[in-house]
């Protein structure tokens, strides 16, 4: 005797199959239970940290002048202070008012608590690269043994650099 393949018929189309033993027998209760259940699992599926171990981040205000000029397309570079093994960074740019846009998870919204030296770079965009490149008009200021310039970041913190005044000149 030829059994009804019942597994395969679920897995090709469980609501169908479902819906088939709903009315053979009076379980109006258990679909309801089963429609609710469903129900709540789409509702709660995209619940929760949209990252893995993400940590509170906190807006950063800041203005940065090039040779007493605002400039748009600074690269500016958050480098914790700590010793983490895996730390959050937060990275930015400066708009064409010279307004740092610094971002961790998306853009602007700001840096993770803790202590920062911080890095400015400015180079060509490359359209093409979709990156950075080419000589770095302000070397002296991208690299973070060197840089003068640090933030702390937190809640209760001002989170604010200031006008930050770079130059080419060596």
């Amino acid at each position: 005797m030829n059994a009804p393949n019942h597994v395969g018929a679920f897995l090709l189309n469980p609501l169908s199959t479902l819906s088939v033993y709903m009315h053979r027998i009076d379980s109006k209760p258990l679909y309801c239970s089963l429609l609710m259940l469903a129900s709540v699992a789409v509702c709660f599926s995209g619940c929760g940290p949209k990252y893995p171990n993400e940590k509170a981040v906190y807006k950063v205000q800041g203005t940065v002048t090039v040779d007493g000029a605002p400039v748009a397309g600074i690269q500016i570079g958050f480098n914790p202070v700590s010793e983490e093994k895996r730390p959050t960074t937060a990275q930015g740019t400066t708009d064409a008012e010279g307004k740092m846009i610094i971002s961790t998870y998306a853009e602007g919204d700001g840096a993770p608590e803790g202590d920062y030296l911080v890095t400015f770079s400015w180079q060509e965009y490359n359209i093409m690269a979709r990156s950075y490149s080419g000589p770095d008009k302000l070397k002296k200021y991208s690299d973070p043994k060197t840089t003068p310039f640090k933030i702390s970041i937190g809640n209760g913190k001002p989170n604010d650099m200031g006008k930050v005044e770079l130059t080419t000149k060596k």
